[in-house]
């Protein structure tokens, strides 16, 4: 079954400058990304016209193109509004964690959230406003830029656990953050996808016990 997300990942680097000057084209922008949401979960990604985004949207063609050139610009920038509000909310449940193990536990309910929401919240989005069904092509159907993204984002927390004797000095911190990545997507989009209700604490738990120890080597108490 299609969710019409199939093509909705960039890769790190990638994206469209805002071409937000005032809060009435803040407006308009975030009023036309809200359609070309909706109208994807709709009619998929190939189907997306930019008639029908204008229409959904309220407002001319012109308007739409003054913003949005083209239908690829369009769509990567609903590509990077999708995942910087999910790496947003990452960020911000992070900040507060003392410990890379901590760290990417976290990361991995989040994960395992954004995808499988709570049924107390509104069905097609999580706390964060990023759509689940978008969420699940992005870290699951996309592996490699979905690897170097999270990659990228785990880095400077590789850096600072580092920095802070939680793995060894002589870390190499990309390498570990593509490890780390790798680890977090592949074991939470799995274990999400083969029981629904799972909330993701389990492979959180699983990860704070033993991902980071991976860097660290083993340790005679353990």
């Amino acid at each position: 079954m299609t969710t019409g997300f199939e093509d909705l990942w960039p890769a790190p680097g990638r994206g469209v400058t805002s071409t937000r000057t005032t809060e009435a084209d803040k407006a308009t922008e975030d009023r036309l990304l809200e359609a070309t949401d909706r109208l994807v979960r709709q009619v998929g990604v190939r189907r997306l016209s930019m008639s029908e985004v204008a229409r959904a949207a309220g407002v001319a063609r012109g308007t739409l193109y003054r913003y949005y050139e083209s239908r690829d610009v369009l769509l990567e920038a609903l590509r990077r509004r999708t995942t910087e509000w999910f790496f947003d909310e990452v960020t911000e449940a992070l900040t507060s964690l003392p410990t890379l193990s901590e760290q990417v536990g976290a990361f991995s309910e989040i994960i395992a959230r954004t995808i499988n929401p709570p049924r107390d919240q509104t069905p097609h989005r999580a706390r964060s406003g990023t759509n689940p069904a978008a969420m699940i092509h992005i870290l699951g159907t996309h592996g490699t830029e979905a690897v170097e993204r999270t990659a990228s984002f785990l880095l400077p927390y590789v850096e600072a656990a580092r920095e802070r004797g939680e793995i060894p000095q002589d870390t190499d911190v990309a390498g570990a953050s593509a490890w780390l990545a790798r680890i977090l997507l592949s074991f939470t989009i799995f274990q999400v996808s083969s029981n629904p209700d799972d909330d993701g604490r389990p492979v959180s738990a699983l990860i704070v016990r033993y991902a980071v120890e991976g860097l660290a080597g083993p340790r005679g108490d353990r």
